[in-house]
Order: C-alpha cells, then structure tokens, then sequence
C-alpha cells in the first residue's frame, strides 16, 4: 500500500524526475556508445582515453558556472539553454567522427550536463521539506540509477557505424526539457553551496579525500573506458551493454548494505576492508570467468568507498561544515574521475585489455595501505560519534548534499 505522504511526494516532484530520467538515460547511452564508436572508427586507444577525460573537465566547469547563470536568469532558461546545448552536443559526435572534434564537444557536453543536474537537484532540494526529504531522495536514487541502468541497453536498438543512436540521446535529453518547463511549479531561488577549502580537508581526514579520490579515478575509467576494454576483448555490444549495466546495478546496490552496516562498524576499518575486496576483485578478472558478478560487485565496491569516504569526513569535522566538506569532496571525486579514462586508455593502448582492472587493483590496492597506515596514526573516533550514512550517487552534483540536509 502506497502511503499518502509517497503519493504527495511523486506529485509534487514529477516533473523533475522525469526530467532527469530522460538526462539520465540519454547520458548513460552515451558514454557506452562514443566508448564503442570511438573503437569502430580506429580511434587510439589512449586518444580515447583524453577525449572521455575531457567530460569531466568540462563537468567541473559547469559545477563553477552554472550558479551564476541560475543567479542571472533563473532555473528555467538556464535548464533549457543547458539542455539545447547537451542535446546539440551529441550530434555533433555523430556529424563529426573526429578525435579533435569530439574533444571540444566533449567538454561542452560535461558543462552541460553538469549544470542540468545543478538545476534539478537544487530544484528538488527546494521540495524537500524535512517531512518529504528521505522519500524525495530515494526516489531520487531510484530515478537516477535505474535510468542510467537503462541507458545501457538502448545501444542495441541501432548500428553504431550511423547516427541514429546519437539522435535517440539528443531526443531524450531534449524531452527532458519538456515536464520542468511546462510544469506549474514555482522556480526556486538558488542558494549555492559553498566548498570547504582542500587545506582544511587534508587536516581533517585524508583517508576520506583518498577514498573519494580513488572511487572516482575507477568509476570515471569504467564509464569512460569500459566499452573500449570490452570491445578490445573482442565482445559483441550486447554483452558490453550487459557488462556496463552490471557495473552500474552494483553501483545502485551494494552501498545501501555496506553503508548501513558502516553505520554500525569503524567506517576507517570499513574502507580498509572494502578497499580489499575491491582490490580483489578487479585482480579477479584476469582469472575468473564471471565478468558479470565481478563487475556487479566492484562497482558496488567502488562506490561504497566513494560514499563511506564522505560519511567519513563528516565524522571528523563540525556539523556545519558538513555541507561544504561534502561539496568538496565531490569535486575531488570528479578530478578522480576525469584523470580515470586518461591513465587507463593509456594503460590498455601500453599493456593490453588485461591491464585495465590490474591497473585498478594496484590503485585500490595503494588506498586499503594507505587506510591501514592512517588508522595508526589517524584519531579515532568512537562508533557512537558517528553519523548516518547517506547513499550519495558517484555521478551528481555538489547540490545533491543540500537535499541530505536537515533545515
């Protein structure tokens, strides 16, 4: 049975999520299909590696440009100049089949994208009311997750050597502009959070600036590299569309578990042994033949240290740096992320396909001794002076903090 207060929740908010499942579908078929394209069209696997990189350096960008645009002309007209500008982005990948090309598009594409995210999720901070806020999110999860879930799929709808894939993401994106500009809800203001500076950070905990680092160095390498590593396996984009999903499903899965019980445990002796495990399961791809179950499993691995590392931090500082911590801490896991697909074309085009999780091994690896060296020199905190673990999705912006937020 449905509860009143759910019901009130979908009403008020629907409109931005269907907004974002639609930038959430169009974004997770885009990076598997300019991963495969790249590959169909001879691009250097390394070249590769730059232009998906150059997403995130234009993701980064958007973060510090689009507050200012919503301050100058508001939600709506930044949401759909933002959105216009996504969808023509994409086609000009497929217009332009061009390494040097896609490049420039490529960081317009992370601005863009980046600042619609800005705009939907401070739009939702503005619904969610304390009564409202925990359904508002986990819808929230929901709706991002399982779109980007989905997105994987529509690769099999089309060839890849035309362009009608990447006019089926130009389509999405442009619909989403669709339920937030016709909807008669009030714009909100705009209230831009501030980021803790990186000094005062690295005093308080560089376990937590290393774990968020680390999760997005991988995760940007899988969304960015993933379709290039199976396609040099010699995969069918079925199975690669299957393989990014898996990835994506332990992304949505496994740090709801693992981060309930890090409510209960160490959360530094948590990230030590989740950085393990995630270790050993990307050096399990070299001799397991389950590509599935471990993708399913490091990419919930990877991202439960992404948000273990933010509950972490929150731990260690005053509650009203909470906010700003976490937004800097999110722009750490983008710089992460955007060197991710950098290092592993470069990985994969040096050593082979089969370097590429090795590479995340040794990496993760790196950060569980680094956890082990700072939980004898590190302060303790108590299990009691803990907080609550927040579920926060690897692929967001800094305002997704203000919807965790108690007022």
């Amino acid at each position: 049975m449905i509860s009143k207060e759910i019901k009130q929740t979908v009403l008020i908010a629907w409109p931005l999520f269907a907004g974002l499942a639609m930038i959430m579908l169009g974004n997770g078929l885009q990076g598997t299909l300019l991963g495969l394209r790249a590959s169909l069209e001879g691009f250097p696997i390394f070249v590769t590696g730059i232009v998906m990189s150059l997403y995130y350096g234009g993701y980064l960008i958007g973060c510090m440009l689009t507050p200012k645009m919503i301050s100058s002309v508001g939600h709506i007209r930044v949401f759909a100049a933002l959105a216009s500008l996504a969808s023509t982005t994409i086609l000009l990948h497929g217009v332009f089949v061009d390494p040097w090309a896609w490049g420039i598009v490529r960081i317009f594409s992370g601005l863009s994208f980046a600042g619609l995210f800005i705009v939907a999720e401070s739009w939702l901070n503005s619904i969610a009311t304390n009564k409202l806020r925990g359904q508002i999110f986990g819808i929230y999860l929901l709706v991002t997750n399982g779109s980007l879930f989905g997105g994987q799929f529509l690769i099999n709808l089309a060839p890849l050597s035309d362009i009608g894939l990447f006019v089926l993401v130009s389509v999405l994106v442009s619909l989403s502009m669709l339920p937030l500009t016709l909807a008669n809800k009030p714009s909100p203001g705009y209230e831009k959070p501030e980021p803790l500076p990186l000094k005062s950070l690295l005093k308080s905990s560089q376990l937590a600036l290393a774990s968020v680092f680390t999760a997005g160095f991988c995760s940007g390498s899988m969304l960015g590299i993933g379709a290039v590593y199976a396609t040099e396996l010699g995969k069918s984009n079925a199975w690669t569309a299957t393989f990014m999903a898996t990835f994506i499903l332990g992304t949505a899965v496994l740090p709801l578990i693992l981060g309930t019980l890090s409510d209960r445990l160490d959360r530094r002796k948590m990230i030590i042994g989740v950085a393990f495990c995630s270790s050993v399961a990307a050096a399990c791809f070299s001799f397991l033949p389950i590509p599935f179950v471990l993708a399913f499993i490091f990419g919930g691995l990877n991202t439960s240290l992404y948000s273990i590392g933010l509950a972490y931090m929150n731990d260690s500082i005053k509650p009203e740096q909470s906010l700003p911590a976490s937004t800097t801490l999110i722009l750490v896991n983008g710089i992460g992320a955007m060197f991710g697909p950098l290092l592993s074309g470069f990985i994969i085009q040096s050593a082979g396909p089969e370097a590429f999780f090795i590479s995340f091994a040794v990496s993760i690896g790196c950060l569980c001794i680094f956890g082990i060296y700072r939980a004898f020199v590190g302060d303790k905190i108590k299990i009691e002076d803990q907080g609550e673990f927040v579920p926060v999705p690897a692929r967001s912006s800094p305002n997704i903090m203000q919807i965790t937020e108690d007022d």
